[in-house]
């Protein structure tokens, strides 16, 4: 049996809750730290230089943290310092499965690397890392065969006998790799299922909880990150900004007294009002993935529930397991039992057990999915609606792209697929500014469609032609907007 290392791990360690560093809050920066040599400055700056300047999410620059630090110890045990280590260290640490502890040494300079996503993300990592010292800081690299580990590449490694030509990586597939399975969009009738199973819970507060973040995720489109850092202040600064609220006599003191019931009583039937008035979405401020700020459309009806929610249920934890013991709570508005703001972990764990137990393909994030669908099947039909047979999929892409936030509008294109390929062959769009009209426009599609029609049809026919109104015959387009 071999001994381990003589020195100790290099590890992470969480900076305290108050770091701050050119007074931006550090508090869940990831430190590489032994105890020969304190703070590893090498990883350290990388670390910070990605979580500072480029704003990498904590977890990701943990992650990274973590990578590094096994390269690290791997490289000391080696007794290889960490800017003297070339390709041969790297293709040695991969093939001892990425540990501190490899022993593999290659004899053959082309021996394969098992080409799996763990390898890759270490691979790009460690790479990522000396990008940063040479290209960035200006850092001496040691070059095996003219190339340094800051220049390696994914599809590039020295060919055998040629010391300055490239070739490709020496990646083979693992035999246990399967193509990925696509997971399943719930349905409306599935998300029904999985939203009630969320109410069935012993603990009240958490199925209240659980159920809003379902809600949410599901009619808002919601990231889990962003969930996650929806803050009560951020909801109710945004309603600070509708007009209906600032009609409201001191409407800044009656939203900051939210808790106050008489003045809990005047938001929700402010909010009532503006949905009677045909408004749909308040509009609010959370962090998005790498930390950035977005904005999500939250359902006014939805809206109303998270504000009853805030006063009641939120407010009885704070009191119970923050005000008891002299601590402040966290701005935001999903708490955990543990003192602190519910992670986007748990709520993912919760949900994809819902989704395990009722065998529906998919996760907590695929709700988020679902929402998307629904947003490319409304703007599919009213491009169809409006533009018959000469709609454009890029105009479908493009807006939906713009409404849910998305970066790269191919991103869509299978929502788009699924949407058309579910299309029923017979129909045909139509679109009504009114929602009352829409209703009735329902109500007669409805009767047109029953067994015992014709009747009715006649009727319309003879109703329509007493108002002098003809129908509308647009030649090679089979889809008419109302």
């Amino acid at each position: 049996m071999s001994a381990g290392p003589s020195f100790s791990l290099t590890r992470l360690s969480m900076a305290p809750s108050d770091c701050r560093i050119d007074g931006i809050p550090t508090k869940k920066l990831s430190r590489s730290i032994n105890d020969e040599d304190g703070v590893v400055i090498p990883i350290q700056a990388y670390l910070l230089e990605n979580a500072i300047r480029i704003g990498d999410a904590w977890r990701t620059t943990e992650k990274e943290g973590h990578i590094l630090n096994q390269w690290y110890d791997y490289l000391r045990l080696k007794k290889v310092p960490i800017f003297e280590a070339d390709e041969r260290h790297l293709r040695n640490f991969l093939l001892g499965g990425g540990q501190r502890a490899g022993n593999v040494v290659s004899l053959d300079k082309n021996s394969a690397v098992v080409r799996t996503e763990t390898n890759l993300h270490k691979f790009r990592v460690i790479v990522s890392f000396y990008d940063f010292w040479q290209n960035r800081r200006g850092q001496k690299l040691r070059s095996f065969r003219g190339i340094t580990l800051a220049e390696i590449k994914e599809t590039l490694l020295p060919r055998p006998h040629r010391s300055l030509a490239k070739a490709e990586i020496n990646f083979s597939r693992s035999g246990a790799a399967k193509p990925k399975k696509r997971l399943g969009t719930p349905s409306p009738e599935e998300s029904a299922e999985i939203l009630t199973k969320a109410l069935d819970q012993y603990d009240q507060n958490r199925a209240h909880t659980y159920y809003l973040i379902g809600c949410l995720a599901r009619y808002s489109g919601s990231r889990g990150v962003g969930i996650s850092g929806l803050l009560v202040p951020q909801l109710f600064n945004s309603l600070k900004k509708e007009a209906a609220f600032r009609k409201i006599e001191n409407y800044t003191a009656v939203l900051d007294g939210h808790l106050r019931a008489e003045n809990k009583f005047i938001i929700l039937q402010t909010l009532q009002h503006m949905r009677d008035d045909h408004r749909t979405f308040i509009y609010c401020e959370v962090t998005n993935k790498g930390g950035d700020w977005t904005t999500i459309a939250i359902p006014i009806e939805l809206c109303e529930e998270i504000v009853d929610y805030i006063c009641t249920t939120r407010q009885e934890l704070v009191e119970a397991r923050f005000l008891k013991k002299n601590k402040k709570p966290p701005p935001n508005v999903f708490l955990s039992y543990k003192n602190g703001a519910l992670s986007q972990e748990a709520m993912g764990n919760f949900y994809n057990k819902i989704f395990k137990e009722l065998e529906i393909n998919g996760t907590f994030h695929r709700f988020r999915a679902a929402f998307c669908q629904e947003v490319v099947r409304d703007i599919y039909m009213r491009e169809r609606a409006i533009n018959g047979s000469s709609w454009q999929s890029n105009n479908v892409l493009e807006f939906a792209r713009k409404l849910l936030g998305h970066k790269n509008p191919k991103s869509l294109q299978h929502y788009l697929d699924h949407v058309q390929a579910q299309e029923v062959s017979v129909g045909h769009p139509v679109m009504v500014t009114s929602s009352e009209d829409a209703n009735y426009v329902r109500a007669v599609a409805a009767h047109l469609d029953a067994p015992d029609s014709d009747d009715f049809r006649t009727a319309l026919h003879l109703f329509l032609g007493e108002l002098g109104i003809e129908p509308i015959s647009d030649e090679g387009r089979r889809y008419a907007l109302f």
